[in-house]
Parts: C-alpha cells; sequence; structure tokens
C-alpha cells in the first residue's frame, strides 16, 4: 500500500472567514518579527517566518474552524487550548503576533472604555516589549535610564509596568504559548501527555485540544521520535494536533539532499508519520491560508471515534515572505531561504531589510524612519529609532478598521472560554493535600481497603503494606508499588505511571487499582502502557503533570506521575526533567509533580552486566537548583514510605517542588530491626538523615560515617557488633535525603551531624566519590571513603556477591575501611590543623 493511500484528505473549505485580515496580520506579524531581529542583531529570521501562517491561522481561525479556543485576556485560563511553539527558536513570530494583538486590545480599551477590551498589561505583550527581545530583566530594568529615555514619549508605555524580557527561545510564560520550545525536540515530545490529561480529566471531544508547532530537523531527535509511539499507544486522537512545518531547512544544512543523501529517496517524512499509524494530512503550500485553514477545519470535523494521533505536513519556505515574485523581494533581490536564512545575519538596515521594509510600506502607505541612513551605532538613537519603527508597524492597526477587526475577534474568541466545564475530576480539591498522605498519620499495620471506579461503579478490596516486621525479606523496590497503591487509593486514582516496559520488573506494575490505562475501556486505570523509551516515557509524563484542571492558580487539580526505569538508563530522562523543572519554577499555576525511579540502582544490578549499573548515572538527579526537587535513595524497606510521603508532603504543599527523584536497588534484605538503632522511630528516614549506631558514652571518638545505598548499608550494619568488640567508636549516619535533612530543624541537624562532624568523616556508598550524599565534607573525606568507584575504574560485572566485593562494599571491605579510617584519626585531625594553620 503506498503512503498516498494511507494520507487522509483535506476537505475543500466551503465556509468563508476573513483571509484578508489574516494575511494582513500575517504581515504585520513578519514585519515585527525582522524589526526585532534588525535592532536586536540576534535571534532567529527564516524559521519564524515559514511558520507565520500556521501561527496566524490557528489563533485567529476561531474554534468553528479549528483554531485555537482561548482567551487573550486570561491565556492561561486551564481550559484554553494548549499551543505548544515546539520549535522554540521561531518565538519571533509569536512575539510580534502577541505585540499585534496585545496592541489592538489597549488601543481598543483607550478609544472605548469597554472593560470587555481590557487587559492586565502584566499579561499582555505590548509594542515596547520589542525592546526586551533577547534581552535580560536586569539589563531592561534600567535600559531606558542609563539612554536617558525615562521621559521620551515613544516609550511611555514602559511606565506602565516596564519592558518585558522576550528569551531567544519559547517559554511557557509567554501569552499563549505552553512549553519551553526548542531543546532536541523535547517541547514537542511532552504533548501526548498533556492530550491524554485532558482524556484522564473527564473532557469532551470539544474539550482542550493540543496544536504543537515543529519542523523536521527537530523531528529527527530522539525525543521527538518517540511521540510517534507515545501518542499513538496513549490513543489521543483527535485532541492533540501537530503541525509540521517541512521545508528542508535546518540550521547548517538541508535535510534531504544535505544530511540524508539525496539517492536515499525512500526516506519520507509523509511515510514516516503514516507508517507510525498516525492521520497523516499533508499541504502543497502550508503558508497558504487557504490551505492552512481548510487543514485546520478538516482536524475540526474529523471522526472523534478516530483515536490516530493527528499531524498536518505542509511544505513552507524557511525565509518565507508576504510580498515575493519569481524569487524576488521588489523585484530587486533574491529571496534568502534555505538554511541560509536560519539566524538573523542581516546587517543592521541591510539592504535585504531595506527590500523587506520597502513591500510592507508599499502594502500598507507607511514610511519607517532612518533605515535607509545605514547603521545606527548610537545606542540611544538605536532604541529611538527601533521604537519609533515598531509602532509604525503598528499603525497599520489604525487602517482600514483592522485594529478593531482583530480586537473584536480576540474578544469573541475568548468569551467561548468558560470557568465551568464539565469534567469526571474533582476541580475543587487538592487530592494531594489530604492528610492520609501525611507521614504521621501513615498506617504502620498492612491495610484492606475497598477502592469503588467511580465511572463503572465496581468495587474491590486491596492490600497495602507501608511498613513490614523485621526480618522480613523484602528489598526497598518492593515498597515502591505499595507508596502508588496509597497514593491512588488516598487521591482517587491520580498517579500515573509510564516504565520502560519495566513495569513489574520495578515494580509499579501493581500500584494501579484498575489496572492498564485505556481512554475508551478503562479511563481510571494509572497505569500507562509504555515502550521501551525512557526519554519519551518521562517527556509524557510532564506533559500530564503540566495540566491542571483548577481556574484558582493557587488550588491544584490534576495528577501527579512517575516514570521509571533502571538507574543505569535515567540520563535519557534529565533533559526533559531539567526543562520541566524550569517550567515549574516559572508557572504561575500549582502544577503537579515529576517523579523519577531509578530502579535497579547501584552495583548490585550486577548480572545484567555493567552496561546497566546505576552507580554514575543516577547522580544526575542532583544537577538541579537546590531546593528544587527532592533525591531520595533507600536502603532499608520501612525507609521507603516514610522517606517518600515526607518528599510528597513538602511537594504537594511547596510549588518550588517539582521533581522527586527516588534510587532503590533491586536485592531483597532482611527488614532492619530499627529496636537496635540508636534512632528507633519506624519513620525515621522521614527526617532524611537518622542516627544508626550512636558514639558510646565515655569513649574515645573515632568519627562519623555516612552511609547510603542497600547493599552498602546493609553490610555496615551488619558488622556494627564487630565494630563495637573492637572498640572502634564511630557514628553511623543514614543518609536518605539531603533535601530532607536540611529542611530539619537546627537542634535535630546538630544532633545528628554538627558542623564540625564534616572534618571527621567517611562516606560509605554504592554510589560514587564524584558526588557526596551531603555538601561540603572534608579535604580527607575521598581519602577514607568507600564507594564503587574507589579506585577509578569502572566495574566488570558478574554475580552480586562479586561485584559488591569488586566495588570494596563487602562486609571484610566495609570492615578494613573503617577500622582505617579509625585508626589513623589522631593523623587525620593533625593534618587538617596543619593545612588551616598554614594560612
Amino acid at each position: 500500500m503506498s503512503a498516498q493511500t494511507l494520507l487522509s484528505p483535506v476537505e475543500p473549505l466551503t465556509l468563508a472567514y476573513d483571509r484578508e485580515r489574516l494575511e494582513d496580520v500575517g504581515f504585520m506579524t513578519c514585519m515585527t518579527l525582522v524589526l526585532l531581529g534588525n535592532y536586536a542583531q540576534t535571534g532567529h529570521f527564516g524559521g519564524p517566518l515559514a511558520y507565520t501562517p500556521f501561527n496566524v491561522a490557528v489563533h485567529l481561525a476561531g474554534a468553528e474552524l479549528g483554531g485555537l479556543r482561548y482567551d487573550y485576556r486570561r491565556p492561561k485560563h486551564p481550559y484554553c487550548d494548549k499551543f505548544m511553539l515546539a520549535g522554540g527558536h521561531t518565538i519571533p513570530t509569536c512575539y510580534a503576533l502577541w505585540m499585534i494583538m496585545g496592541e489592538a486590545l489597549a488601543r481598543k480599551y483607550k478609544a472605548t472604555g469597554d472593560k470587555r477590551y481590557y487587559v492586565d498589561p502584566h499579561v499582555a505583550m505590548l509594542g515596547i516589549d520589542a525592546l526586551g527581545f533577547r534581552r535580560g530583566a536586569g539589563a531592561l530594568a534600567t535600559l531606558l535610564q542609563e539612554n536617558g529615555l525615562v521621559d521620551h514619549p515613544l516609550f511611555a508605555e514602559a511606565k506602565i509596568r516596564g519592558i518585558r524580557a522576550l528569551a531567544g527561545h519559547a517559554e511557557s510564560t509567554d501569552v499563549t504559548n505552553d512549553v519551553n520550545g526548542g531543546p532536541s525536540g523535547i517541547g514537542i515530545a511532552t504533548a501526548a501527555g498533556k492530550a491524554a490529561f485532558w482524556d484522564m480529566a473527564g473532557a469532551s471531544v470539544s474539550g482542550p485540544k493540543i496544536i504543537a508547532f515543529e519542523g523536521e530537523f527537530a523531528m529527527t531527535e530522539g525525543h521527538a521520535q518517540e511521540l510517534k509511539t507515545q501518542a499513538l499507544a496513549l490513543q489521543v486522537g483527535k485532541r492533540l494536533r501537530v503541525m509540521f512545518s517541512d521545508n528542508n531547512a535546518g540550521i547548517d544544512d538541508s535535510l534531504l539532499g544535505g544530511v540524508v543523501n539525496s539517492k536515499y529517496d525512500h526516506y519520507n517524512l509523509v511515510d514516516q508519520w503514516t507508517s507510525y499509524g498516525w492521520n497523516v494530512f499533508t499541504l502543497d503550500d502550508g503558508n497558504d491560508y487557504d490551505q492552512v485553514v481548510a487543514a485546520l477545519k478538516t482536524m475540526e470535523t474529523w471522526d472523534p471515534s478516530d483515536r490516530r494521533p493527528m499531524i498536518v505536513i505542509g511544505k513552507t519556505v524557511k525565509g518565507y515572505w508576504p510580498c515575493v515574485s519569481h524569487g524576488k523581494i521588489s523585484g530587486q533581490c533574491d529571496q534568502v531561504v534555505g538554511y541560509q536564512s536560519h539566524p538573523y545575519a542581516l546587517k543592521m538596515n541591510s539592504e535585504y531589510f531595506i527590500e523587506l521594509a520597502r513591500t510592507f510600506e508599499q502594502q500598507y502607505g507607511v514610511e519607517f524612519v532612518g533605515i535607509r541612513q545605514g547603521a545606527v551605532t548610537d545606542p540611544r538613537e538605536r532604541l529611538i529609532q527601533f521604537k519609533a519603527n515598531i509602532d509604525i508597524a503598528m499603525s497599520v492597526l489604525e487602517r482600514n478598521g483592522l485594529g478593531d477587526w482583530l480586537a473584536d475577534r480576540l474578544v469573541a474568541i475568548g468569551d467561548t472560554v468558560k470557568d465551568d466545564f464539565k469534567l469526571h475530576m474533582d476541580v475543587k480539591h487538592d487530592p494531594f493535600l489530604d492528610d492520609r498522605l501525611r507521614v504521621a498519620n501513615l498506617p504502620v499495620e498492612p491495610q484492606k481497603v475497598t477502592v469503588k471506579n467511580s465511572i463503572s461503579g465496581a468495587e474491590k478490596q486491596v492490600g497495602v503494606t507501608l511498613f513490614r516486621k523485621p526480618g522480613e525479606i523484602a528489598g526497598t523496590r518492593r515498597g515502591i508499588s505499595e507508596i502508588i497503591k496509597w497514593l491512588n487509593y488516598v487521591t482517587d486514582n491520580r498517579f500515573i505511571t509510564l516504565a520502560a516496559d519495566l513495569s513489574e520488573s520495578i515494580n509499579v506494575e501493581h500500584g494501579s487499582l484498575w489496572g492498564h490505562y485505556d481512554p475508551e475501556t478503562n479511563p481510571l486505570g494509572t497505569r500507562i502502557k509504555a515502550a521501551i523509551q525512557e526519554a519519551g516515557n518521562v517527556s509524557t509524563a510532564i506533559g500530564l503533570v503540566s495540566q491542571t484542571a483548577s481556574v484558582d492558580p493557587e488550588k491544584f487539580a490534576g495528577v501527579w506521575a512517575l516514570s521509571g526505569t533502571y538507574g543505569a538508563f535515567t540520563p535519557l530522562m534529565y533533559t526533559p526533567a531539567r526543562v520541566w523543572s524550569q517550567q515549574n519554577q516559572d508557572s504561575k499555576f500549582r502544577v503537579g509533580v515529576l517523579h523519577i525511579l531509578a530502579g535497579h540502582s547501584g552495583p548490585e544490578t550486577a548480572a545484567d552486566g555493567r552496561t546497566h549499573f546505576g552507580i554514575f548515572a543516577t547522580q544526575v538527579w542532583k544537577l538541579f537548583p537546590r531546593g528544587q526537587t527532592i533525591h531520595l535513595n533507600f536502603w532499608d524497606y520501612n525507609d521507603v514510605s516514610a522517606g517518600y510521603f515526607a518528599a510528597a508532603e513538602i511537594a504537594a504543599r511547596d510549588p518550588k517542588v517539582g521533581i522527586i527523584s527516588i534510587e532503590v536497588a533491586r536485592p531483597d534484605f532482611p527488614v532492619a530491626d530499627r529496636a537496635k538503632f540508636a534512632d528507633t522511630d519506624l519513620k525515621a528516614a522521614a527526617k532524611g538523615f537518622y542516627v544508626i549506631r550512636d558514639f558510646a558514652p565515655n569513649q574515645p571518638k573515632h568519627g562519623y560515617i555516612v552511609t547510603q545505598g542497600s547493599s552498602s548499608t546493609v553490610n555496615l550494619v551488619s558488622i556494627l557488633p564487630r565494630l563495637e568488640q573492637a572498640g572502634i567508636n564511630v557514628k553511623v549516619v543514614a543518609a536518605i535525603s539531603e533535601e530532607l535533612f536540611d529542611r530539619q530543624p537546627e537542634p535535630y541537624r546538630n544532633s545528628v551531624l554538627p558542623p564540625e562532624a564534616r572534618y571527621d568523616l567517611m562516606v560509605v556508598s554504592t554510589g560514587t566519590r564524584r558526588v557526596w550524599p551531603l555538601r561540603d565534607p572534608g579535604p580527607l573525606t575521598d581519602a577514607y571513603s568507600l564507594t564503587s568507584d574507589w579506585d577509578n575504574q569502572w566495574l566488570t560485572g558478574g554475580l552480586e556477591p562479586e561485584v559488591i566485593a569488586e566495588a570494596h562494599l563487602d562486609k571484610e571491605s566495609i570492615y578494613a575501611g573503617i577500622e582505617r579510617f579509625a585508626r589513623d584519626r589522631g593523623e587525620r585531625l593533625s593534618r587538617q590543623k596543619s593545612l588551616l594553620s598554614s594560612l
């Protein structure tokens, strides 16, 4: 079967729409974004121009024609359709359009006083913000003052709320945009999760849809490729609509005929999507408004029972311009197209810029100032010319009723967004604030709970064992399914899991109370079937947690999600998670919490081979701004629930915490007898660090030992009687989470590890000497610690006992290491004192 027979037809457009108005707004958008590049002398050029007809059409066609349903006055309203500028470098097209929209509404409000047109200036994007293109907020705060322009009439808008900083790539804080777009296809990869969320919430087919923009080069990246399987597996159907700009042009080369030799003529972008089962539409000219709107309308009226995700692949021109004749601008110079147009590489007020501007001047009877006098070298004069010409471009709104039409159009579209929207999800309460999830209220005995399916009405009993008796055989990974079950019981199935075809292996499979998710047959299932796609799975999880159904920005109504795999493979998840952390930091709405499960972590994953060891790999989860994630590393079954729910209790109440990462190892060990510990509290892990063995009183002290990881801690605990018999007086501290420990009262922290302890410290860990379980250890910590990389070599593999011995984390190695540490205490302290005295 040929690809052509697999394509869906774009139906001819039979409804009238304001094509001329869209074209005028489109031309204004193109001219404005070129002005941004001209005066900033940075940014992107060809890509934003290529996307402009897509951009204008989806923002102004109206929901009845398949465009976005949104409210510019409340662009982050949860029931707006979600617009994703995943091709983040093309953001100038959106900045330009949002400025034009903001100016149209501001002028209409000023002229009429009608509050329907009012937009909070802190929400709107205005002409003055052109000066903020690719500038930082700090520099913009003093820009006008430094150039003597505070009272200049051209810059009066700045007195309203300053100048808005406009980043070089798309950010989720930008007006209608709902993604930090640009880095290696990561933005588009979250689209399936965003769409699936609204299916899970019970939104009708007319509910929020996701329209995402991306281009062919970013779609070659692994995260974006994995979206193909993710979206189909989730059966998101017409709720997800990808607009694919196909201009065969990247940054440095073409894709076909460049990166891929032209002799490989079966490398076909359309085939790549039809072969994955997507609902594919093609446009001969993706820069033609009639074709774009026809595609939008076709998708809008498509049968909702067709659960294939949708993509429109439109041929576009990188470097597109509205007025071109036979490849010439103004009949004078060759149009710059293809990858050569990627950056804004034109000199200020260059000949090509002037020719572009000339077509706009001729079309609308305006004249830009100063552009024919060469580049402006004086910073003050550059700002004046920049703003003056932005104002001239915006003056087209005053011609032929364009501004009135645009303001009315935006109000009409915005009025379709209502605060009341029918969902089966409870949007009034945040279930993650339920007191049953607090550490203090966790049941310590096994529970039999009755769960009811709120959709089918079915009931059943489920067993949950958050804590076990000493001596029972159960490793930390066994506790993961139990905390997920408790979460889903309390929250009514709001905790979603996606594992890389390892759901059973890493113990998340049985956390789902109602089995596998299916949007049609089992919408309350919380276990999503997932392929071996770590990047795609975490991106889908991010899409899920990024949504909320609450109109109150202070209340969360959504889901939390976990993506898990072997610890060794979790770095594949890091970059999407890093970008998510940035979005979470900036979000004005409470959003969900992303969970990373580094299952089978540490050298204990021995028999699988050293490619599977999660030793160095899992340490990427410490590479975030302090306080924005909570990392947990469990060694005993009874640490899992206490430590996790302490982190969850914080994350549910502190919007700064957007990620909880969890490390657990594969082996099953006997559950520790805490009656033998210095800290006998069953829930001690909630405090982050706790004391396993304290100093023996009235005896010389030999130092502090911080232990982390399963085999390392189990083996250390097993030799404590031997250490005592040998008269080795060390204090042993279990390190579960530095982030939890940091949140404890200072007296507790000092009672566990006083500040001076860091200079009398060794670490025993299945991790590495490159990243310690706590910050600021003393200068000799490395010399005495026991870690999996003790000899700065990769471990070789074998059975678990063999690998642990090779890592020097077996009982004998640990005893010998601690004995040396204790024996050398006098020398250790003396050397450090000598170092300080030498200063």
